[in-house]
């Protein structure tokens, strides 16, 4: 596997300021998603054009609250501007110019799952990179699975059953820290984890991007 881990991305007081953002400091909305928060963006519920809603086990979905930043399809938030120099520090950790096409932010919270990984998925079916920032230090594990979805493997449907059928194994589990970011190949299938015990909650930086370079040579 093959990523990007870096810590301290931004300085404490600006990390302080978004968490207050995203706390609901000045208004701050979220969007409450009562499915499977791991598919749906709020403006875009389909992989392809097939309907990801489609077979979720129970178990595997997370409902929870979304905001969306940024979408390539027209979406850009009035609250974009406040993440902006997060932004700039991401790329600045990438090595590369890079192409934001997506920026949303996902809150989910303790259910009762004690750790249990929600549906294994990737953000787009094009080729891309993929990035989670953590906001703040929580026991939400991001797991990544040794499965990566090949654009080359059939149309964007077939693609889609594959992924809710075949077996998964676990590669790496990566748990939410502060101010890290972590990035990897756009393809590989990860899965959230919702908190519990003393978190309450989990808010995380969901992020897609473009970049003509192999970012990984960079690091």
């Amino acid at each position: 596997m093959q990523y990007i881990h870096r810590k301290d991305v931004i300085n404490p007081s600006y990390l302080s300021r978004l968490n207050k953002i995203v706390g609901g400091q000045n208004g701050f909305p979220w969007y409450f998603i009562s499915e499977d928060i791991s598919y749906d963006d709020a403006t875009d519920m389909k992989f392809g054009d097939t309907e990801l809603r489609h077979n979720i086990p129970e178990k595997e979905q997370s409902i929870g609250f979304v905001h969306l930043l940024l979408d390539q399809g027209g979406v850009e938030s009035p609250w974009l501007p406040y993440f902006l120099p997060l932004t700039d520090a991401i790329q600045d950790s990438i090595g590369y110019p890079v192409e934001f096409f997506r920026l949303r932010l996902a809150l989910i919270t303790d259910i009762g799952k004690n750790g249990h990984h929600n549906a294994p998925h990737t953000d787009h079916e094009e080729d891309h990179y993929a990035a989670l920032f953590y906001l703040h230090d929580s026991n939400g594990d991001t797991t990544f699975f040794d499965q990566y979805d090949d654009p080359k493997s059939g149309t964007v449907d077939q693609r889609w059953w594959k992924a809710r059928s075949q077996e998964y194994t676990i590669q790496k589990r990566v748990p939410p820290e502060a101010n890290s970011l972590f990035v990897f190949d756009g393809h590989q299938f990860h899965a959230s984890s919702n908190p519990y015990g003393e978190h309450k909650y989990r808010v995380t930086l969901n992020i897609n991007f473009r970049c003509e370079h192999d970012i990984f040579t960079a690091s």
